[in-house]
């Protein structure tokens, strides 16, 4: 799996590759421009005008060979550079003296190019080298490009964006960022949104091996790391092996809830499904989903944990969508984590209850996994002052209470017990609408009780739901709605193995 390292690590990583491998940094360059510009090439019509912005060290570098990689693909290309050409860097003046001469380049001497004509702005002024805010010229440079009606591309990283921390200041304000072999920490970031636009991240080469000799916890989830998490079954499997499971919430008005849970815990292939629920929900549950079998509290209208026994015949439990949080659901919750002693997926409710019932946070441990969305994960740790806090807060969580948590949002982020974290690549902005949450929890639940690890659970089950996400979102678009991505589950295990299964 792709370990996403400091950006101040970035420069010890090429040299060691580049001094190991027996390539030459120019090479790996060559390398980065190339698989820029066959993304590039794939999403751009040839027709369209770029105007890529320079500065003169490795990542200005990275924009002439884009400039010259793309001329020889047939694109109409001008190049602009600002700062001083007797202090760029050896790999900036080779690709210099490498640019075709139909190719124009031009020094800045101001911020801003007097009737500039292009379609397309690329930025690679600036890459994980910055460390400060961007100082006057620079600034301003940014702020022109920000106000430029064109599709604008980063290269590697947006530039004045720090690779690792909060921006301080502004930086340039991408469409795409296009990062080279891993995302950097900050390109994850909620509040760089503006800055990052859709994170693209494309293989230079660099084999995983090299990694590991940094010390980050920290990794990057790519679709090619799911087939070996998953668990194989074969032609004599019976539903027994894949896994018995309840789901357990729902109120008056919030059947939906448990019914989304439940129906995404069949489609992504629970054996066998049972829901507790109140009374009310049952006729709505055995006739809207016959393939669930429904088991009720004796209360009417609201979870209890009246008639809630027996919990050990099942493999997993998924608890909280739509249960409320009166004393009755508190008394249930309690019970499971009390008596239960297979895996468990809390979500909604269950962690609202947790947060404000503090006492029971004792009662969590490694079988249990918290998929809180911000707010709900703010009720539990307290307010934070960004995401990176955030991200070192769901760390203490899960080393205090030995659990797993996963953080939902764009690169959903996984915390494990042992301190990784492991960031989601899946998904898109399609799927921030009602019951999306109701989704995972059931796909959690059905992983678990198919005798996934916690683990593994969380990694694909974060990833299938948001490639199920992006499978709807291709045709409904902002129309988008939970049962839609439930529709498309059983289609992204056929993605993730390349063939008919």
């Amino acid at each position: 799996m792709q370990k996403i390292i400091f950006g101040s690590e970035v420069k010890e990583l090429d040299d060691d590759y580049v001094r190991e491998s027996g390539i030459s940094s120019f090479d790996l360059m060559e390398r980065a421009a190339e698989a820029f510009c066959q993304w590039y090439s794939q999403h751009f019509d040839q027709l369209m005008s770029i105007a890529i912005f320079c500065g003169v060290g490795n990542n200005g570098g990275d924009g002439l060979a884009i400039a010259r990689l793309l001329s020889n693909r047939g694109y109409n290309v001008q190049i602009y550079y600002m700062g001083n050409l007797e202090r760029s860097s050896k790999d900036f003046r080779l690709n210099y003296e490498l640019l075709p001469e139909e190719v124009p380049i031009a020094e800045l001497h101001v911020h801003k190019v007097e009737n500039l004509q292009a379609e397309v702005i690329i930025d690679a002024v600036f890459g994980v080298g910055i460390n400060r805010p961007l100082g006057d010229g620079y600034l301003a440079l940014m702020r022109w490009l920000n106000e430029l009606k064109a599709t604008k591309i980063a290269v590697d990283l947006p530039s004045g964006l720090p690779s690792d921390d909060i921006l301080q200041g502004n930086a340039f304000q991408a469409d795409y960022t296009v990062s080279f072999q891993f995302p950097k920490l900050s390109l994850m970031f909620p509040e760089h949104a503006n800055h990052t636009g859709q994170l693209v991240v494309v293989d230079i080469g660099i084999p995983e091996a090299y990694f590991d000799r940094f010390g980050s916890k920290q990794f990057f989830i790519q679709k090619s790391d799911l087939l070996s998490r998953h668990k194989v079954f074969h032609r004599f499997s019976h539903k027994g092996d894949f896994g018995k499971v309840m789901l357990i919430g729902g109120s008056y008005g919030k059947i939906g809830s448990i019914r989304l849970s439940s129906a995404s815990a069949l489609r992504t292939g629970s054996g066998l499904v049972s829901c507790f629920l109140p009374r009310c929900g049952v006729d709505v549950l055995q006739v809207s989903l016959p393939e669930v079998m429904v088991e009720s509290a004796d209360n009417d209208l609201t979870l209890s944990r009246d008639g809630l026994q027996d919990l050990d015949r099942f493999d997993a439990l998924g608890v909280g969508p739509g249960m409320g949080s009166g004393e009755e659901a508190i008394s249930c919750l309690e019970l499971v984590l009390r008596e239960f002693n297979g895996p468990l997926a809390l979500d909604a409710d269950a962690i609202n209850i947790l947060a404000a019932h503090t006492h029971l946070l004792s009662l969590l441990g490694r079988n249990v996994i918290l998929t809180p969305h911000l707010k709900e994960f703010e009720r539990l740790v307290g307010v934070c002052k960004n995401h990176k806090e955030r991200i070192n807060k769901a760390l203490k969580f899960c080393r205090d209470y030995q659990c797993y948590l996963i953080l939902k949002g764009a690169n959903s982020i996984i915390t494990t017990p042992g301190g990784e974290q492991f960031f989601n690549s899946s998904g898109n902005q399609f799927m921030a609408t009602a019951g999306a949450g109701d989704v995972l929890t059931g796909i959690l639940t059905s992983f678990l009780g198919q005798g996934y690890s916690l683990e593994n659970a969380a990694i694909c089950g974060v990833y299938h739901h948001g490639l199920a996400g992006e499978l709807a979102s291709a045709s409904k678009g902002r129309g988008t709605i939970a049962t839609d991505i439930i529709d498309r589950i059983p289609e992204t295990f056929r993605v993730v193995a390349r063939r008919v299964i």
